[in-house]
């Protein structure tokens, strides 16, 4: 395929993506209520299955947009294009009842190429956060029953943020590695609450919908250094470390008051321009390789939330902190005979304290991870699996738990670019 027809083709597909997520709900999370939304294992099929590890990996064959230093490592004249889907299903479950639902979407798009043999690039698309979830509370209070009957309270959220970034990588000097990427944040939140009065009543039924509008720019650091050991340089190092910026998204709130059976607008109101808070997230990491069969890695996060504010108001946010491992297993990655011996094998586990304090409950995720990495033949590219079995939440006051299943599936298209072919 010539030059000009593969950006054709990927300009298409990262303009689909962009109507597809302004379009699409991932997430039946009654979590997903609070804050920003739910924020689940970020990066792509490849890292996933790894338990999410990502500050120490550094890969020309890869993407890793989680730690932008990674980019240089890319080998010159190459070009990577990755996509993937993802689909999910999780058990709802409380004390006294249980609900499964399930889904699935176009998950991100990237592209990554070397701009010089110590400068690289990358940008892409893909979920931030995503809100989906729909409550029924019934109230039935003595009194009110004898007089009004009994009350129905729904409460609807949906929607999300999006992040697209465009990322560059320098490597100043041999091993050490820095890097930015600068993301657009978009999307809106609606979070919307209507309450019904099932018996005749002198009381209207009411919906109130508050819609959140984000739009803006966002700015994130990386660092890598690595190092060889052994007389073949064969043991292979790689320490990684992250900051993203303390930023204040602007956001809009247009808020209104309906009467749904009659579909009447009562009251509609556009409020001033506000902020989103993002506090400083760091993460630190490694990686330990040998030659390219074995390979073991942990990070770690830590993000305060105590004192982010929405549109100037606080939510039941604290302090979040994850832990991840991963490893992976490569029999013989240049056998010819054996295709088994060619794939790499992946698995990891992720815990980590939310960023949800609920009824003083702070609510943990966990889950473990397993992948392959699928080579095509003479060739670098690759197709990635990886799958997520995880819990969130508890049962402990009168919460909720989330027993969960999510699959990735990506595909690493790796090419070489601007070669002039030679032909008999």
């Amino acid at each position: 395929m010539r030059t000009y027809s593969k950006l054709l083709l990927l300009a298409t597909l990262i303009s689909t993506a962009f109507t597809v997520y302004s379009q699409s709900i991932t997430t039946y999370s009654p979590y997903s209520r609070f804050g920003i939304g739910e924020i689940r294992n970020r990066g792509y099929a490849n890292n996933k299955a790894l338990g999410g590890i990502s500050q120490g990996l550094r890969s020309g064959k890869t993407i890793n947009f989680l730690n932008p230093a990674s980019y240089s490592a890319q080998d010159t004249m190459s070009f990577i294009f990755d996509f993937g889907i993802e689909a999910q299903g999780v058990d709802y479950r409380t004390n006294s009842q249980s609900h499964f639902n399930s889904g699935g979407n176009l998950h991100h798009l990237a592209i990554q190429f070397p701009l010089a043999k110590w400068m690289g690039a990358s940008l892409g698309i893909q979920p931030f956060s995503n809100v989906g979830y729909r409550i029924k509370d019934i109230e039935m209070d003595p009194y009110l029953l004898s007089t009004i009957g009994p009350i129905k309270y729904y409460y609807d959220g949906k929607g999300g943020i999006t992040q697209s970034y465009l990322g560059l990588s320098l490597e100043p000097f041999k091993g050490f590695s820095v890097g930015a990427n600068m993301s657009y944040f978009f999307g809106a939140i609606e979070h919307s609450t209507e309450i019904v009065f099932p018996n005749y009543t002198p009381y209207n039924n009411t919906r109130r919908l508050n819609s959140i509008v984000v739009r803006d720019i966002a700015f994130s650091f990386g660092a890598q250094y690595a190092f060889s050991l052994g007389a073949e340089k064969e043991y292979k190092f790689v320490l990684g470390a992250t900051l993203d910026n303390e930023t204040a998204l602007n956001a809009r709130q247009v808020s209104f008051i309906s009467n749904p059976t009659i579909n009447d607008t009562i009251q509609y109101y556009e409020n001033e321009k506000g902020t989103i808070d993002f506090p400083k997230n760091f993460s630190g990491g490694f990686s330990f390789g040998y030659k390219n069969i074995f390979l073991i890695g942990a990070d770690y996060t830590t993000q305060d939330w105590t004192q982010a504010k929405f549109l100037n108001v606080n939510d039941s946010l604290t302090k979040s902190q994850t832990l991840r491992v991963g490893i992976q297993y490569t029999p013989n990655p240049t056998d010819l005979r054996s295709y088994l011996k060619r794939i790499s094998y992946r698995a990891g586990f992720y815990y980590s304290n939310t960023y949800l304090q609920l009824r003083e409950n702070q609510i943990n995720d966990y889950g473990i991870t397993f992948g392959v990495g699928l080579p095509f033949r003479r060739s670098n590219t690759t197709f990635n699996i990886s799958t997520e079995f995880g819990r969130k939440g508890t049962l402990s006051d009168n919460l909720i738990r989330e027993t969960y299943g999510i699959v990735n599936i990506g595909f690493t298209f790796y090419d070489f670019w601007f070669v002039k072919r030679k032909y008999d």
